[in-house]
């Protein structure tokens, strides 16, 4: 598995354990070492998938858009890598 799959899951696991908290990029960045600019496309590309609430505004900060255990995280991985051959 690529970066392209790991840092979704990153966001959403991160979010996940911190449901009803409106977190910033900036503090999902420190945390799990990721780049702020990558980590700002990733949080778009999940906002436009329906998996992240993103309020407008720079202080607006990132929820999930629904509870955690309705987002399955095979098809966050499938989308995120749609050329992975899984192997037994």
């Amino acid at each position: 598995m690529s970066l392209k799959a790991d840092y979704p899951l990153r966001v959403l696991l991160y979010l996940g354990t911190r449901r009803g908290e409106v977190v910033s990029t900036a503090q999902m960045s420190r945390v799990d070492g990721i780049s702020k600019r990558h980590l700002v496309r990733v949080v778009q590309t999940l906002g436009e998938r329906g998996d992240l609430h993103l309020p407008p505004g720079c202080n607006g900060g990132v929820t999930l858009a629904s509870e955690p255990r309705a987002i399955r995280l095979g098809e966050v991985v499938r989308r995120a890598e749609p050329n992975l051959t899984l192997v037994e």
